[in-house]
Order: structure tokens, then sequence, then C-alpha cells
């Protein structure tokens, strides 16, 4: 999924464990040779990316067990999806910084800090709400069918189907995991673009939408607007 705003902005959207989002990254910015890559990764996961993700989970500990179990269970869920497809969750993240350093471009890591994420994600969802998320993540542990193709995790349509199922399964998961990052991301956006250079964002594809929908309301095609995202 490419999207693009103006002439100086390029988001592709990506699957996480696809290997042809890795070769998509790599071929978008190849292609644009822009002045900066963004890249939906914050300081910490990038670490865990690069170092290995020990790191990333016993420091989460410390925020306490329940950040801790979730993104262990979202770890396991990556692992199984990677195991299908061949690709490590991340990798399409690194691939665009890697080719960003090839060509000469700033890098700029734009998402929220996780802990802070998932501490709201904890804090805001009443317990039945935390129950239904948590058990959903490990019944997706278990083979029971086929379920979304995974080759498909990048159409529109899916998408928008995915993010709709996921608004009403836990709205506040939703909230949190998706439009507040939505708004975090198209606010640092929108401050790279304001400084006049050519930008290739790369951000899983559930955040094109929410992203494409912030920028327009807010600058409505103009980049001099004044910035009035809520970073949260």
């Amino acid at each position: 999924m490419i999207k693009k705003l103006g002439d100086r902005l390029t988001i592709v959207g990506v699957a996480h464990i696809l290997p042809r989002s890795v070769e998509e990254a790599k071929r978008v910015i190849d292609a644009e040779r822009p002045d900066i890559v963004a890249v939906e990764l914050d300081p910490a996961r990038y670490l865990a990316l690069t170092r290995g993700p020990r790191t990333g989970i016993f420091d989460l500990w410390r925020a306490g067990p329940g950040v801790w179990l979730l993104t262990a269970l979202i770890l396991l869920l990556q692992g199984k999806f990677s195991r299908q497809t061949g690709v490590e969750a991340g990798e399409e993240m690194l691939a665009a910084v890697q080719k960003a350093k090839e060509i000469g471009a700033q890098v700029h890591l734009i998402d929220r800090d996780i802990g802070t994420t998932l501490n709201r994600l904890l804090s805001r969802m009443p317990a039945r709400e935390k129950l239904r998320l948590f058990g959903n993540l490990i019944i997706s542990l278990i083979p029971l069918g086929k379920g979304v193709e995974l080759g498909r995790l990048t159409e529109e349509q899916v998408v928008e189907n995915l993010l709709q199922e996921f608004r009403k399964l836990s709205p506040r998961a939703y909230e949190v995991l998706i439009a507040e990052r939505d708004r975090h991301m198209a606010s640092r956006l929108a401050a790279l673009l304001l400084t006049g250079k050519r930008v290739v964002c790369v951000v899983g594809a559930g955040h094109v939408p929410g992203i494409m929908a912030e920028l327009n309301r807010v600058t409505a095609g103009k980049w001099s607007l004044k910035i009035e995202y809520q970073t949260g």
C-alpha cells in the first residue's frame, strides 16, 4: 500500500512479517531518494530490534507484570506469523533504515514510546475488556483456521475490515494502539514536512488510513498551517 500527499510525502504501508514488504520499503526509498526516511519505531523498539528482543522485554518488566505479559503475548504472536513467512517482525523497518543510510537520508523514529503506549492501554481498559483482549491474543496463537491470508494484509479493504473488527472487539485498545499513535505519528510527519524536505514514511498498513486522514484534516493540503496534533 503506497499513498502520496502532495509531492513531498510518500507513505508505504507494510505488513510487518511479509517478505514483499521488506522489498517494497527498499524499492520506494530507492526510487524516491528522499531527504528523510521516517519509520514506525521508537528508540526502545529500535534498540530491541538491533540488539535482540531480550533487552526490550526485561526493561518492560519494570513497567509492571501486565505490560510484560501483553508484550510477551504480542511477541509470541509475531513469532508465529514470522515462522509462516520467514520474515522477522520489524525486518522491513530495519531494511528501511539501512536503505536510508545507503542513500544518505536522515532517519527519524516517529512512533510513541512503547512503554507509554502499553501503560496507557492497561490503565484505560476495564477488566472485562482486558480479559477479552488477552483471550483473543491467546486464541490467535492456536491454529484454528486460515483466517485472513497473510499476503492480503496490505490490501486497503482488508485493512479497513480488520481495523473495524478491532475497534468492535476493544474500543479502548483501538484508541490507544491505533488512533493515538496515528495522531502522534502524523504530528511528527507534519513537523518534518514543515522543514521543506521530502519524506518517505514506512508504517504498518493499519496506520495509513488514520495518518492520512489526520494530515488531510489539519493541513488541508497546506504545510504552512500550525500543527494542532495532540501527541498524548
